[in-house]
């Protein structure tokens, strides 16, 4: 997660940002130089407006560029799962990217971005987890986990971490 932080306003409660992480300064004052990124749209040729991804893709594609990093692998199965169990519908092609290391000549996933609870206008997800946009749950995660080359073990420990830090920050946010 890049760094983030709130800055005060005098007409609303604040605004979010967040650091971004496709510019890097190599030396301070410097401009900051840009890092490639691709999104998963780009690179598959798909309309993020319309409904046409599925986990499966996503962690093939995430394999192919990183060669097989369990690292990013792991990673992607952490934003599936949390995609689910936080009701983030809004999951589309353009919200999954990679950059570019020029120094070491590999692509790495990026940071996650745009995260939020979600119905999206249609009540599905955008990307769908082992064929199912409206209702997914524990067997399609773990068929796109087990699909990726995971363990089952590796999978269910990620999901149930997962969901455990979705349901304790809702309820924090709902005691509020």
């Amino acid at each position: 997660m890049p760094e983030t932080r709130l800055f005060a306003s005098e007409i609303c409660a604040g605004y979010f940002g967040v650091k971004r992480f496709d510019r890097v300064r190599k030396k301070k004052g410097e401009e900051p130089e840009r890092i490639h990124m691709l999104t998963a749209a780009a690179l598959l040729e798909l309309d993020f407006e319309q409904p046409s991804l599925d986990y499966h893709a996503l962690m093939k594609l995430t394999k192919i560029l990183t060669h097989g990093r369990e690292e990013d692998l792991d990673n992607m199965f952490r934003r599936t799962c949390f995609n689910v169990f936080a009701h983030n519908r809004d999951d589309h092609s353009k919200n999954f990217t990679f950059l570019y290391d020029e120094a070491k000549d590999e692509w790495r996933l990026s940071p996650a971005y745009d995260l939020t609870y979600s119905t999206t206008y249609y009540g599905e997800h955008t990307t769908t987890v082992d064929g199912e946009g409206a209702n997914p749950g524990e067997k399609e995660l773990l068929a796109v986990g087990l699909g990726a080359g995971m363990s089952k073990k590796k999978c269910v420990e990620v999901m149930h971490e997962v969901e455990a830090c979705v349901r304790e920050d809702l309820a924090e946010y709902l005691a509020v």
